[in-house]
């Protein structure tokens, strides 16, 4: 199997009162093509940091990241990211908030329109293609934001806990969407989130963080379809839950 993007010993520290506090040390980890890997742990463990690196919103202090072959470390706008705030421009309408990706890059707006048209069924926003962030829902909004991630076209989504801040029903009915659809994208997924019973039920692959420092401890691999009570209570022990 093919990797798309490897994390090689990534260390990051942050000025925290004036002193020098590690949340990262040697964070290593490979994507697969077309694979839904879910990065679990609980909250303050380095996580959305290790994510941030992947995106090159920050850079590490050690280690690298390569994708497809080149070094990307510190570089922005090879994978499509999506932070844990849906970022929606209020004043544009879902259409041209998703089109925005192909603004930045300067690409063909005609060809992005007809990919564009192509997804809006697939995320539900049809009948919401003109609507205002302010006449959204939490749901759409979040929907309207992994739309816009999904329009970079990038070989790797990167999505940082999508679905934290909406009601227990609304999630579920997103995460259930994100299942059916998410191998429709065409691209590698990395979820970050601190719900066991969410990454079991969209993962090809786990990976558990814990810390600070956050280093992965260990990784489960799921069959589609199967019982995985018993990966759950592994995960609960190792958590100490």
């Amino acid at each position: 199997m093919k990797a798309v993007l490897c994390a090689q010993a990534l260390s990051k520290s942050f000025l925290v009162n004036g002193e020098a506090q590690l949340i990262l040390q040697d964070a290593s980890l490979e994507l697969y093509e077309n694979e839904f890997l879910s990065i679990l742990g609980a909250s303050g463990c380095g996580k959305s940091t290790f994510l941030e690196l992947l995106a090159g919103v920050t850079k590490p202090d050690s280690g690298r990241i390569m994708h497809q072959g080149e070094e990307i470390t510190g570089k922005g706008g090879y994978l499509g990211y999506m932070p844990q705030e849906d970022l929606l421009f209020p004043w544009l309408n879902v259409t041209e908030n998703a089109l925005l990706p192909a603004k930045i890059k300067k690409q063909d707006l005609k060809e992005a329109r007809q990919r564009l048209e192509k997804l809006l069924p697939i995320f539900n926003l049809e009948a919401h293609a003109k609507h205002l962030p302010w006449q959204l829902s939490g749901g759409l909004k979040q929907r309207t934001a992994m739309l816009r991630t999904a329009m970079t076209e990038a070989p790797v989504l990167l999505l940082d806990e999508p679905f934290a801040n909406l009601d227990a029903i609304t999630r579920r009915q997103l995460q259930l969407w994100l299942k059916s659809i998410s191998k429709e994208l065409g691209s590698a997924i990395i979820l970050v989130t601190h719900d066991i019973s969410e990454a079991l039920l969209l993962s090809d692959r786990v990976v558990l963080m814990q810390g600070p420092p956050g280093k992965f401890t260990s990784q489960y691999i799921l069959q589609a379809g199967a019982d995985h009570k018993e990966i759950k209570a592994q995960i609960l022990r190792e958590l100490e839950l």
